[in-house]
């Protein structure tokens, strides 16, 4: 009674927390389903955009899992696509050794755990396009210019043994992430275009500490590569997030991005999310925020193994809906 109060209490604060935070119109997000949850996602990672972000969730998938996800308004001037997929290799045999765990999750368990993979890989590509009109909408560094961006993702994950005690729930993952990023700008009133790719890894952990707490953290641009008319280097970001499961089927996430504020990485966000599962876990309901910007969406199985995600981030200036189909096959 008293774990439940204290779940209660802490949920409730977090949610009291989406709106305090400072406003801002950067939303950076893999799939319509993180979207609705304002992008906090390094502490759940527990679908195919994990590749994205935080690839030592991949191990904690079971079976393949692909997605599409695509911006839906205003392509013409905004237009963003995404593709995704994640799969596994499993033991080539089983060892022939005694284990006490083995004999009683076959034997006494009444579901036996789930068959783990050895490592897990993931894929990820995305084409971000945007016109010279939002750039006018929007100003800035994209005042007067046109962008084109090609993102290709390659991730592996793998499951640590750690625990302590039998059968315990006590989990740790490990991943690595290589990325090679490409940007072509147009810049109208040179009438000339700037080019810039950059290829670099990753790395990133997760640790389960029951079945309700979980936590992530990633290193982005551990090792990076520039080349290209804007040669300024993205810099290593420190990234942390958190999942508590409040009750059965409602989850709050918080991630913090780019926690050491490195000048040259991503700007410094703050991200919170809550997904509540109704109707035996066909229908879900999401609401985040990031760094104070309004997110929500929803899920919905249409058949058993296709879910249909829909997402709106409120954007100061643009606003974005999103939808996804997410499969999974085994």
């Amino acid at each position: 009674m008293i774990r439940q109060k204290l779940s209660s209490k802490a949920g409730l604060l977090l949610l009291l927390s989406l709106f305090i935070v400072v406003s801002t119109s950067d939303l950076s997000a893999q799939s319509a389903r993180s979207r609705g949850m304002g992008g906090a996602f390094i502490g759940i990672s527990d679908d195919e955009s994990a590749t994205f972000y935080n690839p030592a969730g991949l191990s904690q998938i079971q079976g393949r899992e692909a997605s599409v996800q695509a911006k839906v308004n205003e392509r013409d001037v905004f237009d963003w696509t995404s593709l995704a997929f994640t799969g596994h290799i499993y033991e080539d045999h089983v060892e022939d050794k005694f284990s006490i765990t083995d004999y009683l999750e076959h034997n006494i368990l009444e579901e036996p755990v789930p068959r783990r993979p050895k490592y897990s890989y993931g894929v990820a590509y995305t084409e971000d396009n945007r016109s010279v009109e939002f750039g006018r909408l929007v100003g800035g560094e994209y005042l007067g210019t046109s962008r084109k961006v090609k993102d290709l993702q390659l991730a592996f994950g793998t499951r640590f043994p750690i625990a302590r005690r039998m059968l315990a729930r006590e989990q740790l993952y490990g991943g690595i992430k290589l990325r090679h990023y490409s940007v072509d700008r147009w810049i109208r009133s040179l009438q000339q275009h700037s080019k810039k790719d950059s290829t670099s890894m990753g790395v990133g952990l997760m640790y389960h500490y029951n079945d309700r707490v979980t936590g992530g953290l990633t290193i982005d641009n551990l090792v990076e590569e520039v080349s290209g008319a804007n040669d300024r280097r993205d810099g290593v970001s420190l990234n942390l997030g958190a999942a508590v499961k409040i009750t059965k089927g409602t989850t709050i996430s918080a991630d913090a991005i780019n926690l050491t504020n490195t000048a040259r990485a991503n700007d410094q966000q703050y991200r919170i999310g809550v997904e509540k599962k109704f109707i035996e876990n066909d229908l879900t309901m999401r609401m985040g925020s990031l760094n104070g910007t309004l997110t929500l969406g929803f899920g919905m199985y249409v058949l058993p193994h296709i879910r249909m995600d829909y997402s709106f981030y409120d954007g100061d200036i643009v606003s974005e809906h999103h939808v996804g189909a997410h499969v999974t096959f085994d």
